[in-house]
């Protein structure tokens, strides 16, 4: 594992591209190929692909390289935005969905979706918490999911599946017709498949 990250290293330093990344992202880099590895070897996973340089869309800062400042109230105080700085690559806003204890941040993983839109996620580090005997509920219902149906109470209510994606489907064929007749990765390949990605997961959000 060590030899690995030490690889990873000096490729970095062979390489102009890569010296933008932080020392510890280069590294868990090498990290997340030897985990592969270890499942692959271990029958828990298949075996790890070259992954092209347009699909690597995420990176992990292990301990440091970021900082989170400027954190403040926007508009009626529903949503929150800050400043999210990462090493040798800049600053840029973050809408912020909930409170953060940021002493206890041991990761953050900054992942570019298809569709242009960047996500930060924080993994905190949980302090242990004592067990607590839960109180038995007053009112229980029981909720079946299906597909038919979204979801049915045991009471005899129910929900009605809204299918989003079927409203979008045409708009989603018809960018995947445009997108085949792009030339693979050009500029035009690039905004045709952002919009067509854009599309698709706001069927999904719907």
């Amino acid at each position: 594992m060590n030899e690995l990250r030490q690889l990873a290293l000096d490729l970095r330093k062979q390489n102009k591209e890569f010296q933008v990344l932080h020392s510890q992202v280069t590294q868990q880099v090498a990290e997340r190929f030897y985990q592969a590895r270890e499942r692959f070897l271990g029958g828990l996973a298949n075996k790890p692909k070259k992954k092209k340089p347009h699909r690597y869309l995420s990176l992990v800062y292990p301990q440091s390289g970021w900082k989170l400042s400027d954190t403040r109230e926007v508009g009626l105080g529903k949503t929150k935005r800050g400043r999210l700085g990462l090493s040798k690559i800049g600053f840029f806003t973050l809408i912020v969905h909930t409170e953060l204890p940021l002493e206890r941040v041991s990761q953050v993983c900054v992942k570019l979706y298809p569709s242009c839109r960047i996500y930060v996620i924080f993994v905190v580090e949980e302090p242990e918490a004592e067990e607590q005997q839960s109180e038995k509920p007053k009112n229980a219902v029981g909720v079946d999911l299906g597909i038919t149906r979204l979801a049915t109470l045991s009471d005899g209510r129910y929900l009605e599946n809204p299918k989003p994606f079927e409203r979008s489907l045409d708009r989603v064929r018809m960018l995947q017709r445009t997108l085949s007749r792009k030339r693979f990765l050009s500029n035009n390949w690039l905004k045709t498949k952002t919009c067509e990605r854009t599309r698709t997961l706001k069927g999904f959000q719907a």
